[in-house]
């Protein structure tokens, strides 16, 4: 099938002699007692009877045809013009009555519904592609209808939507899925008037997520009754699909590490300190997810993603800050150039935002988090330092540990390595676990006692034992990699 158009509507369309409700023989009803035009679909009547001889198809006077007219592909208002021209010109009955349509722009798709005529139903209004159009009644305007269009890439399945008035107001689909092509109403004679801002989401849990406005994006100040183009586009996901994120299992009956994760309002947030490389800023969060049960970054976000699709559950699960729905309000998080997840509010990302709890230490380099002053914070980079003192210091009881800065060893100023709590790098060997290792965290950003922050730092490890093992000094460099590997191993003390 395909869309009706200026190169076959004349094929494709032929005029009944009855409406939808009685036997009709056509697919396209002038019903001139009422003032509707009615566009009778395949779906409705799946075979025409052609008895005009002027129409290309017809053969015997009793012509039985496939009827093409589907809603997924629908006509162009062109293909409307143009054939109640053909249809007056051919059918002098209709000549009696006031038109039904006009023209104003052809290729900006600005055509109208005339003299008090309007299409008899929704379906009859949905199937127009490529065009907006006033209704109108001598010169008073009834209604517009202002088209959108689609320039990139909606997968055949995905649901896109738009909201009207306001960045926040109540989402609506378009009636078919997929690239859009549909009109919708802006203006009613005595009602709503949208014609100031429309945004058109598309949402499909699995890919990207994409958005345009009228205002920001497409610099139209006021809808009218013609089509705008949206480059509207979504893609594969890098993280979150449904085989590792099922759907059902994120959000409709969440199981495993998304049992109880929700969104909660803060309305007294407190300032997050030790966590992130600046230490400036509010550092408050407004909004933060809950995570109790472990879950990784790609977990959370595909929360987050399954959250934005849905059309009646409510962001704040402490009930402080209500009436906002994941489908109608902003999504969560972006991604930065270098491919970091970027955390903001949905609800207010110009004054909130949004703190991720319990984020793994593997994930932390992944995620940046934008306090309520807009202000984005970086986790630290934590080295992991793997100190290998061997299983002859383990064993001796009286056997330590120590770390200095390299740099003033062996001096009265030497300064002790300090973790990420921070505290000094020291302790006794006993405490090693099973492969003879101690392990300890290093904040390699915030970092400022071996020198400037965020740089590699040279380093001294000493174990002696006393009543086992010998001395061992080992020097090493911290430098911004996950893991440093040390081994500072004394033999067994023979001398004493």
């Amino acid at each position: 099938m395909t869309l009706i158009d200026l190169s076959n509507y004349g094929v494709e369309l032929y005029e009944s002699d009855d409406s939808r409700a009685g036997t009709p023989l056509g697919n396209v009803y002038f019903d001139v007692a009422t003032g509707k035009i009615e566009f009778i679909t395949a779906a409705e009547k799946a075979t025409l009877i052609i008895t005009d001889v002027g129409h290309p198809r017809y053969t015997d006077g009793t012509t039985p045809v496939a009827n093409n007219l589907l809603a997924t592909d629908g006509l162009k208002f062109e293909a409307i013009y143009a054939f109640e021209n053909e249809r007056r010109a051919n059918n002098e009955v209709l000549r009696k009555y006031n038109r039904f349509t006009s023209a104003s722009f052809k290729f900006a798709g600005a055509f109208s519904f005339v003299n008090g005529r309007t299409p008899s139903i929704a379906a009859d209004r949905e199937i127009i592609r490529s065009s907006g159009w006033k209704e109108l009644t001598g010169s008073t305007i009834d209604r517009i209808y202002f088209g959108n269009k689609g320039l990139s890439n909606i997968e055949p399945g995905s649901q896109p939507y738009y909201q009207l008035g306001t960045p926040q107001s109540t989402s609506i689909d378009f009636s078919q899925v997929g690239q859009i092509d549909e009109a919708v109403l802006v203006f009613e004679d005595g009602g709503s008037d949208n014609t100031a801002y429309e945004a058109v989401s598309v949402r499909t849990y699995g890919n990207n997520y994409d958005r345009k406005e009228t205002t920001t994006d497409l610099g139209i100040a006021e809808l009218g009754d013609y089509f705008a183009g949206f480059a509207l586009g979504e893609s594969t996901h890098l993280t979150t699909n449904t085989t590792d994120h099922p759907f059902a299992d994120v959000s409709t009956t969440p199981t495993g590490v998304w049992v109880g994760m929700e969104l909660n309002h803060i309305a007294v947030p407190s300032a997050k300190t030790g966590e992130f490389s600046d230490e400036t800023g509010t550092r408050l969060f407004s909004w933060e997810l809950i995570n109790n049960n472990g879950a990784t970054l790609d977990q959370m976000v595909a929360w987050l993603d399954a959250f934005s699709t849905e059309p009646a559950k409510e962001a704040d699960g402490l009930g402080v800050n209500t009436g906002h729905l994941g489908k109608d309000i902003s999504t969560w998080y972006s991604y930065n150039a270098t491919g970091q997840i970027v955390t903001k509010s949905g609800v207010d990302p110009t004054t909130e935002g949004l703190y991720l709890n319990n984020v793994p230490i593997s994930d932390q380099q992944r995620v940046v988090m934008t306090d309520d002053g807009g202000t984005q914070k970086a986790y630290a980079f934590n080295v992991s330092l793997e100190i290998d003192v061997g299983a002859t210091a383990k064993a001796d009881a009286n056997a330590w540990y120590h770390n200095w800065y390299a740099a003033a060893f062996d001096t009265a100023g030497a300064i002790v390595v300090r973790n990420a709590t921070p505290a000094e790098i020291k302790g006794v060997c006993s405490s090693a676990n099973g492969a003879n290792k101690i392990i300890e965290s290093f904040n390699y950003d915030n970092d400022s006692d071996g020198g400037t922050a965020g740089t590699p730092k040279n380093c001294v490890c000493l174990v002696e034992g006393d009543g086992g093992a010998t001395q061992a000094k080992t020097l090493y460099t911290i430098t911004r990699i996950t893991t440093v590997s040390i081994t500072c191993a004394p033999g067994a003390e023979t001398n004493v």
